[in-house]
């Protein structure tokens, strides 16, 4: 029976290797990208929002981060676990895609336009109880709910739909062929998302108001949103017949609630090594992350100078990604163990926020001010190109061998949960610390040594992970041969 089944898989993988033809490979291509470029035009408007328009200070951020997008995040979590026993994956897609597009356009063309005169009738209504405070807290209130709006943009839409889509159909020998070059997609997002972000902040665009900058890229948002849904049904209907062979072949896919989601991932040692990798590597980021812009606020009080210097770090992390997509991540996925590529980005992690807090501890060094900013945008622009090709593809790759039931399963927990626990705990300790020390900068050297901490911690747990990786992937016969093969040069 063992043999029968063997022999079935093998052929189903054939006709799944047969069935990702170059166009669909492009499709693909084109979503990653598309996803990518409005990601990081939401992530330079959001910083700019909160750490020098609306919010305040980067001091903000961790205080959004616990009490928006965690809550957010599990909320989305819950909602997509609903959506996605009823309808399709296309169709979450769809309907999540335009929920997001409308926010976007809402909030730049009605209510970021509308905050000044309404702040001013709250703080005029006498007989509102605490109408100053209201009104002094009303554009911090819209500024989180873009920021968690933002946040969840790539969780919901790349991480959770797209690669639980993509990984539905791909075997892990295929995978280490695809994800890499689709990482390169993301990458140029990154790179297009630069340019892009300066034209719309240019004093062509803008006429020097950052209103209307902020217009136009939400304008330009909804423009390549559209394009991307467009590409993902396309991508739906290529797979249709993939999809039918699917149903024949794998498990029968179930309802399920969030708490049975939690209660597998729970009862996991694999998942649950997943989950504390994400969380840890989220922390001791989000730990450097947080002074660093800070730090920039001091350089560029302007939103729209602070909002350009952004899309240029996106400009500069896309070509690191770009390099480490197609140099990089390839020899390492085809010539090495998981566990190599997977470390790379706790240890740029650690080298760099360790040159960062350095320096930023030592305000005698000349220079002192632009030195912390280059070596933070050195932190800011390798970690997440590191992130973005190898940690994220090695993630990716390490839900493959488990069924198929622990794979949208801990997708949804770790990716959709995990990822915002790890955020929510940094924010945690990051207001702790603000509280304690009296701002963000007066608590640099806690920050970073908690950071360093964390991410030694993210080290080890990637070691033990990858053992069971390797032992997950002996189980299948077709991944272990599959394996041999990509050490073979396949």
């Amino acid at each position: 029976m063992k043999e029968k089944e063997f022999k079935t898989a093998h052929r189903f993988s054939n006709v799944l290797l047969s069935s990702f033809s170059t166009s669909i490979f492009l499709l693909m291509f084109g979503i990653v990208s598309l996803l990518n470029v409005n990601y990081n035009i939401l992530r330079s408007a959001r910083n700019a929002l909160v750490v020098v328009d609306l919010g305040h200070g980067a001091g903000m951020i961790p205080f959004f981060e616990l009490v928006g997008t965690l809550p957010a995040s599990i909320l989305m979590a819950y909602l997509l676990t609903r959506l996605l026993n009823r309808f399709s994956m296309y169709k979450v897609f769809l309907i999540g895609l335009s929920f997001f597009i409308s926010f976007f356009l809402l909030f730049a063309t009605v209510i970021y336009p509308l905050l000044p005169a309404l702040s001013s009738k709250l703080a005029a209504w006498n007989s509102l109880p605490y109408h100053l405070q209201l009104s002094s807290a009303l554009p911090q209130l819209f500024s989180m709910i873009f920021f968690v709006m933002a946040e969840l943009w790539k969780i919901a839409l790349l991480t959770v739909l797209f690669w639980g889509l993509i990984n539905q159909h791909l075997p892990l020998k295929d995978a280490k062929k695809y994800y890499a070059p689709l990482m390169l997609g993301g990458s140029l997002g990154t790179i297009v998302s630069g340019p892009l972000i300066s034209l719309c902040t240019s004093n062509w665009i803008s006429h020097q108001s950052w209103m209307q900058s902020l217009i136009s890229m939400m304008l330009m948002l909804a423009a390549i949103g559209i394009l991307t849904g467009y590409f993902y049904s396309k991508l739906w209907k290529s797979l249709a017949i993939t999809n039918q062979q699917v149903e024949v072949t794998n498990e029968v896919q179930e309802s399920f609630s969030l708490w049975e989601s939690i209660q597998v991932c729970l009862r996991s040692r694999y998942l649950l090594l997943l989950a504390w990798l994400t969380i840890s590597d989220y922390i001791a980021y989000s730990l450097g992350e947080v002074v660093f812009l800070e730090v920039l606020k001091e350089r560029f009080p302007d939103p729209r100078e602070y909002c350009d210097f952004m899309g240029k770090l996106s400009l500069w992390q896309g070509i690191l990604t770009a390099f480490s997509a197609l140099f990089i991540s390839p020899y390492l996925f085809f010539k090495s163990r998981w566990l190599i590529a997977c470390l790379i980005t706790p240890a740029c992690l650690l080298l760099t926020e360790c040159a960062f807090f350095f320096v930023l501890g030592n305000s005698h060094i000349k220079s002192h001010l632009e030195l912390s900013i280059i070596l933070g945008s050195l932190f800011f622009c390798l970690v997440r190109a590191a992130k973005y090709t190898l940690f994220d593809t090695s993630k990716e790759i390490s839900f493959v061998p488990l069924s198929s039931i622990e794979k949208m399963q801990g997708k949804l927990v770790i990716d959709g949960m995990c990822s915002r626990l790890g955020r929510g705990g940094a924010s945690l300790i990051s207001l702790l610390l603000i509280q304690c020390r009296g701002g963000v900068l007066a608590g640099a050297s806690l920050f970073g040594w908690l950071g360093i901490t964390i991410a030694l911690s993210c080290v080890i747990s990637t070691c033990r992970l990858g053992k069971l990786f390797n032992k997950a992937s002996a189980v299948d016969p077709l991944t272990a041969r599959g394996i041999e093969k990509l050490k073979g040069g396949f």
